[in-house]
């Protein structure tokens, strides 16, 4: 019997489709190790605030262009939100050629691109019922596992491509995904769109955090486990997504061997997945904030490891790093299992859409405080100290929640105990 997603694939449209978004998918893998990389290079400590203008946009379209996305037709939508990022993409490469490369160039191109790619998932996750109707489990899989996969071979596809093109190629390489990724939708046509009548107006965006905010008091646990989720998101903004980048420039090891780490983490919390769910753990909510432990105490081992090895050959500090990002990659999937299987299993559908709402401005908002600081952070401790620094927050931060009341209480299924018999 052939496997689901080969079924799925003998459909032209779904092929095309999934041809066009992995494509997209590595192309975002090669912005995101360029970008930070070049941002490093040009504005040292100040690339954190690139992150942060990131973050910025992320929060304000997800929470406010709902309304505005539902009143364009998806494939027009789609087709037109790739065009304008291969523009975004492709006009930085051509400033940075002509002028040289600058910190506010970046930060248009990337907040551009990360509000558009936020307004589109969303709308593409919604147009695969169309696309596979009655197959929603097995397409929903293919592609979010094809994705998973160009995240983690990106940075690998960086390292080899920048054996034959300079890191603001891996910028150009991306506008060409994002229009291979238009053609794809265009070519898909109209299977795309849902013919049914549009749903009511949403509540407002104060409501519905407002509704996550209840839900979460409703539940115990649900505010631990969001304001560890906060924290560990602020330390491993600040700490892995620029501290690490711009040791690697200060140090003089290249982007070669940032892209190396990246993707060791990245492949490692993708190889822990599925070998992660055969484990039932006796407290489930407790193994979620030793994820978080995990994650920090890995980036403190990294800084440490930085530290320790400034005057050893680059290759060593490379595979030290690389080790300790694999670590960081099992405690992302450590906690993400637990977390979504949490929310899942203790709060009914409308609570569980209001609260991860709710999660998604706890943690852009710390990405977006811990980036804004970061600056004055590097400056003062420089990126070996903040990266242990981050882990040690953020190793806090799951510490407590190890020791808070529902996560020594709550049991296989984060069920309640059962009540002691008189």
């Amino acid at each position: 019997m052939a496997h689901p997603y080969a079924e799925l694939l003998k459909d032209r449209d779904v092929r095309i489709l999934w041809s066009g978004l992995s494509l997209s998918a590595i192309g975002s893998e090669l912005f995101r190790v360029g970008a930070i990389w070049l941002a490093a290079e040009t504005a040292g400590a100040d690339a954190s605030l690139m992150v942060t203008a990131q973050a910025a946009a992320m929060l304000a379209v997800s929470l406010l262009a709902g309304p505005l996305i539902e009143m364009v037709p998806r494939r027009t939508f789609l087709v037109a939100g790739e065009i304008v990022s291969a523009v975004g993409a492709g006009l930085v490469v051509v400033a940075g050629l002509t002028w040289g490369m600058s910190l506010p160039m970046l930060v248009v191109s990337s907040t551009a691109l990360s509000a558009i790619g936020v307004m589109a998932r969303p709308v593409f996750l919604s147009s695969l019922p169309m696309v596979a109707p009655g197959k929603l489990r097995e397409v929903n899989g293919l592609f979010d596992s094809s994705v998973r996969i160009a995240q983690a071979a990106g940075p690998f596809l960086a390292a080899l491509a920048l054996k034959v093109m300079a890191p603001i190629h891996l910028l150009t390489a991306n506008a060409v995904t994002f229009l291979a990724s238009a053609l794809a939708v265009a070519l898909v046509g109209r299977r795309l769109e849902n013919h049914a009548d549009r749903r009511a107006a949403a509540p407002g965006v104060f409501r519905r955090l407002a509704r996550g905010a209840y839900a979460a008091s409703a539940c115990p646990g649900v505010w631990s486990v969001l304001i560890a989720t906060g924290v560990r998101g602020g330390g491993y903004a600040l700490g892995y997504t620029v501290a690490v980048p711009l040791l690697f420039v200060q140090g003089g090891v290249g982007l070669s061997g940032l892209a190396i780490v990246m993707g060791v983490g990245a492949t490692a919390e993708i190889i822990s997945t599925p070998l992660l769910v055969l484990t039932q753990a006796r407290r489930p909510l407790r193994r979620l904030f030793q994820g978080y432990v995990m994650i920090g105490a890995s980036l403190s081992v990294m800084g440490a490891i930085a530290i320790a090895l400034t005057d050893a050959p680059t290759a060593w500090l490379v595979a030290s790093m690389a080790a300790a990002a694999a670590l960081v990659g099992v405690g992302n999937s450590v906690a993400t299992l637990q977390i979504t299987t949490f929310f899942a299993s203790r709060l009914a559908s409308d609570d569980y859409a209001a609260v991860l709402r709710l999660r998604m401005v706890t943690i852009i908002g710390s990405m977006m405080a811990a980036t804004a600081a970061g600056p004055w952070i590097l400056g003062w401790l420089g990126p070996a100290a903040t990266i242990a620094a981050c882990g040690v927050v953020a190793a806090i931060a799951g510490i407590a929640g190890m020791l808070s009341g529902p996560a020594r209480r709550l049991g296989p299924g984060f069920a309640e105990p059962e009540p002691k018999a008189e």
